[in-house]
C-alpha cells in the first residue's frame, strides 16, 4: 500500500473516531437535559401536589371549625341564658328539675373531650365521683351495663371530683371501664353542679334536667334506675 493511502486511512480513522466521540458527547448532553427536564417537572408536579393538600388541610380544618361554631351557635340560640363552667357565665346554684344543664367541656381519660352541649339532642347521663367514695364506685358497674347495652340514643360522661388524673386513670386501668370518664381537677365543673354528696348523677333530656340523684345503691339497682329514668325520655 502506497504511503499515501495509509496516511489517507489515518485521517480517515481519525475522523470517525473524533465523529463518534462528539456524537457521543452530544448524546450525554441531550440525555442530561432531558433528565433536568424530568426532574424539573416532576419537582413542580410534586410543589403543586404539596399545596394542594395543604390547601385540602386548611380547608378541612376551616371546615371542623366551622361546623364547631355551628353547634356552639346553635345551643346558644337554643338556651340564651344557659350557665357555663367553661366561661363562668351564669349563675352556679343548686339545680332542679326543669332547669336547663349548664353546659362544659371535660378533658376525658384515654384523650379527647366531651361537651355537654354538643349532646343537646340525646339524654345525657351526667355522673359526679371521686375514687374515695364508696358508694360511687359500688355504682360503677351499672354505667359499664348501659354502655355495653349499646343504645345510641343516649351518652354517658362520669366526672371525677377535684382529683387528679393520675388517681382517676389508675382507678379506670383497675377497673377495665370504657365509658366516658372526665376530669374536674380544678372543680370549675362541679362548681355548677353542686351537691350536698356524692354520687350526684343527673339525667338531663335534650338540655334539660329530667331527673336528679344523690346517693347510690348497689349496681344492679342503679341500673334498673337509670335505665328507666332514660326510658321515659324516649
Amino acid at each position: 500500500m502506497k504511503k499515501s493511502t495509509k496516511v489517507a486511512l489515518i485521517i480517515l480513522i481519525i475522523t470517525l473516531v473524533v465523529v463518534n466521540s462528539v456524537l457521543l458527547v452530544l448524546l450525554v448532553i441531550k440525555n442530561n437535559k432531558k433528565e433536568e427536564s424530568s426532574k424539573v417537572v416532576y419537582e413542580v408536579t410534586r410543589k403543586k401536589d404539596s399545596e394542594s393538600s395543604e390547601k385540602a388541610e386548611v380547608t378541612e380544618a376551616e371546615a371542623t371549625e366551622a361546623s364547631e361554631a355551628e353547634t356552639t351557635t346553635e345551643a346558644q340560640n337554643k338556651f340564651p341564658d344557659r350557665a357555663n363552667a367553661d366561661t363562668g357565665e351564669g349563675e352556679a346554684k343548686a339545680l332542679s328539675e326543669g332547669d336547663v344543664a349548664p353546659d362544659f367541656t371535660a378533658d376525658l381519660a384515654g384523650g379527647g373531650t366531651f361537651r355537654l352541649s354538643d349532646y343537646d339532642d340525646k339524654v345525657v347521663l351526667l355522673n359526679i365521683w371521686a375514687t374515695w367514695c364508696p358508694p360511687c364506685v359500688r355504682e360503677m358497674p351499672a354505667f359499664q351495663r348501659l354502655l355495653d347495652d349499646g343504645d345510641s340514643s343516649y351518652e354517658i360522661i362520669c366526672i371525677n371530683c377535684l382529683e387528679d388524673k393520675a388517681t382517676v386513670d389508675s382507678f379506670i386501668d383497675e377497673n377495665g371501664y370504657k365509658f366516658n370518664i372526665g376530669y374536674d381537677t380544678d372543680g370549675r365543673i362541679n362548681k355548677y353542679y353542686p351537691s350536698e354528696g356524692i354520687p350526684y348523677t343527673v339525667v338531663i333530656n335534650k338540655g334539660v334536667i329530667e331527673k336528679i340523684y344523690v346517693g347510690a345503691a348497689d349496681a344492679d339497682t342503679q341500673y334498673n334506675e337509670y335505665k328507666n329514668a332514660i326510658n321515659s325520655c324516649k
